[in-house]
């Protein structure tokens, strides 16, 4: 029976020695060291390379299917020393330094097995679309040199056990998405701690005042609060501080950083500091960048600050500072660019400033600055930009500001300036945008300013400018061109049409002769053409008719003759027209009523005696003068016939007139509309379009209906609350936003106007609002990945608005009703700009008209900024705070406001909730209960990023555009049955 047992036991026997068996063959063939570092190679290479797609050629040469070779033959050991990124130690045996810079990795991992290379002393993965977290097991590794910067890795910055990271004296993780408190590195080796442009939160920690050696300390762009410690006073090695950009600390700046000797760069802008600047600051005598702009700091400039004798760049912009520019300020020789804009500075631009020998940039716009231009600005032949406006600055522009041939951009306008414009302006080929507007300058248009190549925008309106346009090289790249309300005159030179760049035109209010040239047709982008109160003659061109974008057209107030193209009408982008008070003739038939002609008013038609438009202009087109001939003779009608007519013309028209009336009382009274895209859509299917059957949503700005055009397609209609309006200046501005172009952007399709409302006509978004969405029965099908999508896209509609339309466009009702989603989910920000003409609109008069104004401009209640209420202002930070609240919607799932009690709205509560936004269990604790509460990660950043954007302080708040960077940053689950539109029915 015994001898059974041990028989049976001898299969097992086997089976365990089988690893021994293995690990024997493997120390005789390679070194078990060795090969770690191979093994722990593959599973670097396959986590970098886990998203990437398969034929990838990232990482192409690491061969880590080949064994390693036997340690008997050393000369060809260790093939992996020669993968690329890889660098071994001397001996050719140990991985010591990886360097993968800018290897497209796909959304890659770091793996924990990175920590098996335990010769490791220099990891690089930068710039290589990085995801994930960093692993916990780096910490404990011996690395001198950690860089994984510009990525999008995510979650906590790994820590454990003191000592962590025990060795490093380089650790780079700036620009990822990093979460949590800062990691409290103190004492130890760190030379180079770069942890800005992360989602960081809490206050600094005091420990990095005793990281003796560290030289460079970067935590901007995060969410820190709290006070700046002053321990960090004690980092006497220090030589580039950031701690600016979307932090946001209590105080001001710690007078003891004047004990930081070897500081050379000082970065503490846009983070809410208050108080005066600490005149200790004048101690920093290495000191070679002063960045404190974007802040809250009060008080004059301290005249300390004229110490810095190495001061290259000091920017001190948009504080609230008094007080005149310091005499000191004369030594700092060494001072490139200068910036004190946005501030309440009064006194003279000291000469000085033109004798600083390196000075290349000027900003002083927003101030109260007096007095006259430095006379030798410019001479150091290092001048870039020069801008001082909205100051009180009298005097000549000085000539020499372009001496260097380097000037770039100049723009003096909204002052005092008289006297004439340098003659070698028009020599400067650098320049590329001119700014001149709104002063007292006289004399003639140098001779080339309109020529220079780079130069883009000449804005010469507002002055008492004389003599003839100067001639126009066909080269010239000018986009925008006015010289609006001077003296001049002479022709239009024909040689402006050759600007194929042009889009605004305007010389109106000038004494200009001659005709309106036909050559302009040429210039292609030309969107504004005003020239207006003249003294042109002439006919119309009808090339005119050839510019495809134009908007606006304005000739009134001239002597044009002739009769009005009836080709005008053809003009799909023409939405305002104005010709009045010319010697046009001719007649425009009802039947001809189109385009811009439907919208007219009688106003841009008055004062042309010969001119009869049909429908629109006062006088009836009979009134115009006929000659009744028969036979070629005059025929002369008998006295008696005159009143006889009369009596009978005055019976019929008081009858026509009571008949009229009464139909006019059962019938709409007559619309206009204009359209910006081909559409086969007529005025009577709108109207029929406005029954309540087609209703598709209601709102404080009006109802819309659904509508389909005859070719079967849908558009929406939104009927404004108010009366028409048919002005100038909404018909413009209406016809700027139907020239908006956007994927994320709803296009304004039309509008028309009548005496009972105004239209609008959009395309249609069978999906609904986000809001329908959101907060109804669908809302638990729209996953985290459509979350990030759809706030995404219209944080890049939003930006669009903000930076990129010229002029810039506020939303001012950003809500997530006004998000539109199309049939692919994609989304689409709707009534952009809207509220401003619902302002414009606003009936009654003095405060009902104030009141009802403000209701409208405001926004919508529980997205409205606090600082409305006593500013009664918008800009783009109005619109980043509203954004905020449908970034906190998409994240909770809760509305702005009723799921919370009286006086509590979705903001307040999401403070109160999560005091401390960098505890990712507390956001997971308010995410939306119907979605699974990960990629946690995920969830906690668009929190965050929802928080930043509803500060308190509109200056703490992001740009549109920073936002944007944020949200593109993050990488969606992989898994999101949401990334498919197949979840959501329509």
């Amino acid at each position: 029976m015994a001898q059974v047992r041990r028989n049976n036991l001898r299969p097992c026997i086997r089976l365990l020695l089988l690893p021994l068996l293995a690990v024997t063959a493997v120390s005789a063939g390679a070194s078990p060291v060795t090969s770690g570092d191979l093994y722990a190679l593959s599973k670097l290479k396959s986590s970098l390379l886990s998203r990437s797609a398969r034929n990838s050629t990232s990482l192409a040469d690491w061969d880590v299917a080949t064994p390693p070779p036997p340690s008997s033959s050393p000369a060809a050991s260790h093939h992996y020393c020669n993968f690329s990124g890889v660098t071994c130690d001397a001996s050719g045996n140990r991985v010591v330094a990886i360097n993968l810079t800018g290897v497209p990795l796909h959304g890659g991992v770091l793996p924990t097995e990175v920590s098996l290379l335990d010769a490791l002393a220099s990891l690089t993965v930068a710039a290589c679309s990085l995801s994930g977290p960093i692993p916990a097991s780096l910490a404990s590794m011996l690395l001198r040199h950690l860089n994984l910067s510009t990525n999008n890795i995510s979650g906590f910055f790994p820590s454990g056990p003191e000592p962590y990271f025990p060795s490093a004296e380089v650790i780079d993780v700036y620009n990822n998405s990093l979460t949590g408190p800062l990691p409290p590195f103190g004492g130890g080796r760190l030379r180079h701690l770069h942890l800005g442009e992360n989602y960081f939160s809490g206050g600094i920690p005091e420990e990095y005042g005793a990281s003796k050696q560290l030289e460079h300390l970067g935590l901007n762009g995060n969410f820190l609060s709290g006070r700046v410690p002053p321990s960090l006073s004690r980092l006497k090695r220090l030589k580039e501080m950031y701690l600016g950009h979307d932090n946001v600390f209590d105080g001001g700046i710690p007078s003891e950083f004047g004990e930081l000797e070897a500081l050379i760069s000082l970065d503490m802008a846009h983070c809410n500091l208050t108080g005066p600047i600490t005149p200790e600051l004048g101690r920093l005598t290495r000191l070679e960048t002063l960045y404190l702009y974007s802040n809250n700091l009060v008080g004059k400039i301290p005249a300390e600050l004229g110490n810095l004798k190495n001061l290259v760049n000091i920017d001190l912009s948009f504080n609230k500072l008094t007080g005149e520019i310091p005499a000191s300020f004369a030594g700092l020789t060494r001072l490139k660019l200068l910036n004190l804009h946005g501030n309440e500075l009064q006194g003279v631009i000291p000469e000085f400033v033109g004798e600083l020998s390196q000075l290349e940039i000027l900003q002083a716009w927003e101030n109260n600055l007096t007095g006259e231009l430095p006379a030798n600005l410019g001479k150091n032949g290092r001048l870039l930009t020069l801008d001082v406006t909205d100051n009180r600055l009298t005097g000549a522009i000085p000539p020499g500001l372009c001496a260097g041939r380097r000037l770039q951009f100049l723009f003096l306008m909204r002052n005092k300036l008289s006297g004439p414009i340098p003659e070698d302006l028009g020599n400067c080929k650098t320049l590329a945008k001119v700014r001149l507007n709104s002063n007292f300058l006289n004399g003639s248009i140098p001779a080339g300013l309109l020529d220079l190549p780079m130069n883009s925008m000449v804005d010469l309106s507002d002055n008492l400018l004389s003599g003839e346009l100067p001639e126009v090289i066909p080269s010239a790249g000018l986009g925008f061109l006015s010289g609006a309300s001077n003296r001049l005159s002479g022709p239009v030179p024909p040689e402006i049409g050759h600007l194929k760049k042009l889009s605004l035109l305007n010389f109106s209010a000038n004494a200009l002769t001659a005709g309106v040239p036909g050559e302009l047709s040429h210039c292609e982008s030309l969107t504004v053409l005003d020239l207006s109160r003249n003294q042109l003659a002439g006919e119309i061109p009808t090339e005119i008719t050839n510019l495809k974008v134009l908007t606006m057209l304005n000739l009134s107030r001239n002597s044009i003759s002739g009769e009005l193209p009836l080709e005008i009408s053809k003009m799909i982008s023409l939405g305002v027209l104005d010709v009045s008070y010319n010697n046009l003739s001719g007649r425009v038939l009802q039947s001809q009523l189109q385009g811009v002609f439907a919208v007219s008013d009688a106003t841009d038609f008055e004062g042309n005696p010969g001119l009869c438009v049909e429908r629109v202009t006062a006088a009836s087109c009979s009134r115009l003068q006929r000659s009744w001939r028969r036979d070629d003779k005059t025929w002369t009608m008998p006295l008696w016939i005159v009143p006889a007519v009369s009596a009978v013309v005055v019976a019929m028209a008081v009858y026509l007139g009571l008949k009229w009336w009464q139909a006019a009382r059962r019938r709409p009274a007559a619309w206009k509309m204009t359209l910006f895209q081909n559409l086969e859509l007529e005025m009577d299917d709108v109207l029929g379009c406005l029954r309540e059957e087609n209703v598709v949503g209601r709102g404080g700005a009006g109802t819309v209906y659904r509508c389909a055009t005859r070719s079967g397609a849908e558009v929406a209609v939104k009927r404004l609350r108010g009366p028409g309006r048919r002005d100038h200046g909404f018909r413009a501005e209406v016809a700027t936003l139907g020239g908006v172009r956007h994927r994320n952007i709803v296009r304004l399709l039309g509008f028309a106007s009548g005496a009972e409302g105004s239209l609008l006509l959009y395309e249609y978004m069978p999906a609904g609002s986000l809001g329908t969405v959101l907060h109804g029965e669908r809302g638990a099908l729209l996953g985290w990945g459509a979350r990030l999508r759809v706030a995404t896209e219209a944080a890049r509609a939003l930006c669009y608005l903000h930076h990129e339309c010229k002029p810039r466009i506020l939303h001012r009702d950003v809500k997530s009703s006004n998000i539109l989603l199309d049939s692919a989910m994609e989304a689409h920000v709707a009534d952009f700009g809207l509220a401003k003409f619902l302002c414009r609109g606003a009936s009654g008069s003095g405060a009902v008209a104030a009141a009802e104004c403000v209701s409208v401009v405001a926004g919508t209640y529980g997205y409205i900024a606090p600082e409305y209420a006593y500013t009664l202002r918008v800009d783009e930070k109005t619109d980043v705070y509203s954004f905020g609240v449908v970034l906190l919607e998409l994240v909770t799932g809760r509305r702005p406001l009723g799921d919370f009690g009286d006086e509590i709205d979705l903001v307040h509560w999401a403070r109160s909730a999560v005091p401390r936004p960098s505890d990712a269990t507390a956001v997971l604790a308010v995410a939306d209960p119907r979605l699974p509460p990960e990629p946690a990660g995920l969830i906690a950043g668009l929190f965050r990023v929802g928080i930043s954007c509803v500060r308190e302080s509109s200056q703490a708040r992001p740009t549109m555009r920073e936002v944007v960077h944020v949200l593109s940053s993050f990488v969606p689950p992989v898994a999101d049955p949401s990334n498919s539109t197949s979840a959501l029915s329509l």
